[in-house]
Order: C-alpha cells, then structure tokens, then sequence
C-alpha cells in the first residue's frame, strides 16, 4: 500500500472538528526520500522566516557530525542568526542523530529605515521603506513587514540603514489569548482544517497554546498569519 493510500485512511479517520482537504505541500517527503543536511538547514531557515518573506538562503562553511537521511529535519538554536556560524540540531523522527554548524546568509523582504528613528516615538510612514536584499545580524524569525512598522514604537535609537526587526520595533501580537483561530494540522502530503481558540498571545512565527474541541488539553501551534495557526504534530502522530 503506498504512503499516500496510507495517508488517506488517516485523513478519512479525522474527527468532525476538522474538515480534510488533500494538497500536495512542497516540502512533503513521499517515500522517504533522502534529504541532505544541506537541504535540511535550508528549509529550517525559510521556515523560520516564513512564506512572506521568501527567504533566499545561503548555506555555508557547513561542518556535520551526521549524513543524509530520510525525512532529516534541522533545529536552529534558539540564539542563532544570519550572517554569522549557527548551530542546528538534527534529528530523524523521534531520533536525534547529530548536529551541524554552517554559516547563514539571508536575503528577504523586509524594512529598513530611510532616517533616524527615536526610541518610544511612533514610525512615521516617510522614515522605512520595503525592501529585498541582505539581512545580516537578525535572528531566524519572520520580520516585521511594512504595515506592521508604520505608527509601532521603536524599542531603541533606531540609524537609518537598519533592517526592523522584532527586537527593535514594538509589533502588536497577531493572535491574542481568546482569539477564535483556523487551526492548520499537518501530515505529510495531507492537510486538514479546524477551529480553536488560541489560550495565548504571539507574532507571526511564535509558538502559543491553543485549545480544540474534541481534543484534550492545550496544543501546541505555530502562529502563521492573523487568526491562522498551525498545530504542532510529531511526524507519527494521527491529526485529529
């Protein structure tokens, strides 16, 4: 029976709480196919900085204690950014199989400052402007877009050139504790949709819990877009 076939019985299994829908994902891994370290620390990258940004990311200078393996997975330290050597975690499944240690350089949509900003003071639209380019020294997160900048405070003295990132601009959360959420569940190839309530707060790229109907205790789920999550499953896990 093929990973697919598998994958459908799975989905045909969902609990009312979630409708099923199947879309081929890009970074779907059919039969367990090999993914290079290299390949790995990429797509944890991007995914870090998430799908607005079109993250292009350069891999350098990579050093690895494991190989290639099916379904490989990278987890960048929590401290890690561009520009500079960062260290990831590998693991396959449940199993940690090593680490790696590369250089990161990202270019992406983000904004930059075109005058000085103060701190406390409100952006003024004519101060940043969007751009496409490098993104050196920030950490692997989704960075503050145009309409998130213009009237947000500035945490610090802010030199015309720099890139806004959250650690420098105060961006209201996307998803608030109590907010109603479409909740994304991810398996493979499958995808389905519900509704939860989110029991935290967070940006883009955040982790928050959420509750669901049906479903026991909080969840753990990645903030993708306002009122959009997507719950965290181990690759084994049944959505439900």
């Amino acid at each position: 029976m093929s990973t697919n076939r598998v994958l459908l019985g799975t989905a045909l299994a969902l609990t009312v709480h979630l409708a099923v829908t199947v879309a081929a994902h890009p970074s779907a891994d059919p039969a367990g196919a090999v993914i290079t370290v290299h390949d790995a620390v990429t797509d944890a990258v991007q995914q870090r900085f998430g799908a607005l940004a079109k993250a292009q990311v350069i891999v350098s200078e990579l050093q690895t204690t494991a190989g290639d393996a099916p379904g490989l997975v990278a987890v960048p330290d929590p401290g890690a950014r561009t520009g500079r050597r960062a260290q990831f975690t590998l693991r396959a499944g449940s199993r940690r199989v090593g680490i790696a240690v590369a250089r990161i350089d990202v270019s992406a949509r983000h904004v930059r400052a075109t005058a000085a900003l103060t701190r406390d003071a409100a952006i003024d639209a004519a101060a940043v402007a969007e751009a496409e380019g490098d993104v050196a020294d920030v950490r692997f997160e989704p960075l503050p877009l145009l309409d998130d900048v213009v009237g947000a405070q500035a945490r610090r003295d802010v030199a015309p050139g720099e890139v806004l990132s959250h650690a420098i601009v105060v961006v209201p959360a996307t998803v608030r504790a109590g907010d109603e959420v479409r909740v994304l569940a991810r398996v493979g190839a499958l995808e389905a949709w519900g509704v939860g309530r989110a029991s935290g707060s967070g940006r883009v790229g955040d982790i928050v819990r959420i509750t669901r109907g049906g479903t026991p205790g909080l969840q753990r789920a990645r903030v993708l877009s306002p009122g959009v999550v997507q719950v965290l499953l181990e690759q084994s896990q049944e959505i439900r």
